[in-house]
């Protein structure tokens, strides 16, 4: 785990407003497991695939969410995603607010062990 700053664009209430959404934290859940499409988001989380991708935008723009690809078998591929977050914490402390945002970043040799694997 490293800790990773979320972008630079990205403030405190908009981190904040996207863990108080209950669909866009099953998304943040379901992906800390595995890579899912929007389609298996879909059905996990019990929410429309547009619902989903409205989500995954957001998540995706405060770098709390990563877009992979994923190939299948017939030979075409379809896009996945995973969680970035592992830990957000928050510090109230001698009359400061401090935020922190701790990722994971994707290790390109992790992934090709995956998808080797998946072969």
């Amino acid at each position: 785990m490293t800790e990773t700053p979320v972008s630079e664009d990205t403030d405190l209430s908009t981190v904040v407003g996207l863990l108080d959404d209950e669909h866009a934290r099953s998304i943040l859940v379901a992906t800390s497991e595995e890579p899912l499409s929007a389609t298996e988001l879909s059905e996990r989380c019990d929410v429309s695939v547009s619902s989903i991708y409205r989500r995954l935008d957001r998540l995706a723009e405060a770098d709390l969410l990563d877009e992979q690809t994923r190939p299948r078998r017939d030979g075409h591929h379809e896009t996945v995603y995973v969680s970035l977050l592992d830990r957000f914490e928050l510090t109230i402390e001698d009359g400061t607010l401090e935020w922190t945002v701790e990722g994971t970043e994707t290790d390109v040799a992790d992934e090709l062990t995956r998808l080797w694997g998946n072969f």
